[in-house]
């Protein structure tokens, strides 16, 4: 009987070669699928920080931009900012004598008429003022020559600073709270007069927009040097010229009278008529602040430092 005997196949080295090829083929596609996922993740979640920041940002220029908007137009002392809120309710607080109850809290919304200001991780701002500037009597003069109180990272002369506060971090475990340091950082939490705006750090986080001074007054001044034009009617430098047929000329020896034939000084204010509504502007010192030029008897020039108003009848 012929027995046929079978003997084992060997894959040629080509077969081997590809096979290898394949297995190569499925990690590498494997290892770029895993990259692309890291990748998709790692842009979500930096699209995410970056919706954060955004909404942050915002919500600290509006508070700025009504904060400014409401020193220009205070009745009595523009250039002045409300009390903190130090109790989360949105209003400013009620003066303590003749200080307010803390110069550190959250920005005050409801008194600035605007709407609830959140920062990106839905938390409400806080606010920061320089004592000087507060709204009351007892801080007055408050003009352009005032020098601010706070510091922004080592910069000096800020008149107050808005803050968004970040997610809580290792410490910070009792919020929702009105303890400042639940929120602020390091330096901003600690009571004195230096604030800081980062870097950001496992024990920092907090975003910070200073208002200077120079940002407060600056709006001030244009109200300032438009409530001295006045109209022909009823006040300032239109309705001398109104009644005396030309503009007073300049006061050269500082007593706020005008001096007969000088052109250039300080603004003869006490030849001017100026309503009951305006005597903040004395009040508060603004009127030897005054640069005057009398270009001619139909045109003069009035100046509060690098903000210039020219005044014709």
């Amino acid at each position: 009987m012929y027995t046929r005997h079978y003997h084992p196949r060997h894959q040629s080295p080509a077969s081997e070669q590809g096979a290898a090829l394949l297995v190569l083929m499925l990690l590498a596609f494997l290892a770029a699928a895993n990259w692309l996922i890291q990748q998709r993740g790692g842009e979500s979640a930096a699209n995410a920080r970056g919706a954060v920041d955004r909404t942050t940002s915002t919500a600290l220029a509006q508070a700025k931009e009504a904060l400014l908007g409401r020193a220009a137009s205070d009745d009595n002392r523009p250039g002045s900012l409300p009390c903190p809120d130090t109790d989360n309710d949105g209003d400013s607080e009620m003066f303590a004598g003749v200080n307010c109850p803390a110069y550190v809290g959250r920005l005050p919304w409801r008194t600035l008429h605007v709407p609830e200001a959140l920062d990106g991780n839905g938390e409400r701002l806080w606010y920061a003022l320089s004592t000087n500037l507060r709204d009351h009597p007892s801080a007055q003069p408050i003009n352009a020559q005032l020098v601010a109180q706070l510091s922004l990272d080592g910069r000096p002369n800020v008149a107050a600073i808005i803050f968004s506060a970040g997610a809580s971090l290792a410490g910070q475990n009792g919020r929702p709270s009105n303890a400042v340091a639940d929120y602020l950082d390091g330096t901003n939490a600690d009571g004195d007069n230096a604030y800081a705006s980062g870097p950001a750090s496992p024990t920092f986080n907090d975003a910070a927009l200073a208002i200077t001074q120079d940002d407060l007054f600056r709006p001030v001044r244009r109200r300032v040097l438009a409530e001295l034009r006045g109209a022909p009617t009823s006040s300032g430098l239109r309705r001398y010229r109104a009644e005396q047929g030309a503009f007073p000329w300049a006061d050269s020896g500082g007593d706020g009278f005008a001096d007969s034939g000088e052109a250039s000084g300080g603004l003869p204010y006490r030849e001017l008529t100026m309503t009951p509504a305006q005597a903040w502007l004395n009040d508060n010192a603004w009127l030897p602040l005054i640069d005057y030029q009398r270009v001619n008897a139909n045109l003069v020039r009035i100046a509060i430092g690098n903000v210039t108003l020219d005044v014709v009848p």
